[in-house]
């Protein structure tokens, strides 16, 4: 069975998000970050994004491609542009240039079953809040890798509201010093 994976970004205080979606707490310059989510994109077949995620990011990763702004842009920008991208949505008109990409969501309980009983590497769900929080309801996700910034924003939208209480697995911790991120990484208990 493949497994799926959640990779998301969080504060110290649980936030994923700022007020009114800000995201600029998580730019940091750090080689080790970037090495590490290299190394997790060139281990899945595909990444899922809600479709808000999906449109920010489509405006950003093909152009870094060309004109990368960091070094970090330069090893990343690849693996994201040429990796399959699944985009949750109910709206079955919704234009997707950022290629190759397909969307999901007409029935995401069915749809993520299938996904996980495809053979194959595993499959990360790279997403905003809602998006995030729907996996995590649907008790889809195996994995859950915690990005945790340095930061304190005391106000936002946090990752586990709305989501039923579990017990997880710590099974590795580590830290990036030059930024002062630590992933976490958290399976389920079976």
């Amino acid at each position: 069975m493949r497994t799926l994976l959640l990779q998301i970004m969080v504060t110290l205080d649980g936030y994923a998000a700022g007020p009114d979606g800000a995201l600029d707490w998580i730019e940091v310059d750090d080689p080790g970050l970037d090495a590490y989510l290299a190394e997790l994109l060139g281990g899945v077949d595909a990444q899922i994004f809600g479709r808000t995620s999906y449109e920010l990011l489509a405006g950003y990763w093909p152009d870094a491609q060309r004109n990368p702004a960091t070094p970090g842009d330069a090893l990343l920008a690849p693996l994201v542009n040429e990796l399959p991208k699944l985009v949750l949505s109910h709206r079955p008109d919704l234009e997707l240039p950022w290629e190759p990409a397909r969307r999901i969501g007409a029935d995401l309980p069915g749809e993520v079953t299938a996904l996980k009983n495809t053979p194959g590497k595993p499959v990360v769900v790279f997403a905003g809040v809602r998006t995030a929080q729907e996996f995590l309801r649907l008790e889809a996700v195996d994995e859950l890798r915690l990005l945790v910034f340095p930061v304190l924003l005391g106000a936002g939208r946090r990752l586990f509201d709305e989501v039923a209480p579990r017990q997880l697995r710590l099974v590795d911790a580590v830290p990036f010093p030059k930024s002062g991120v630590v992933l976490q990484i958290y399976r389920r208990n079976q």
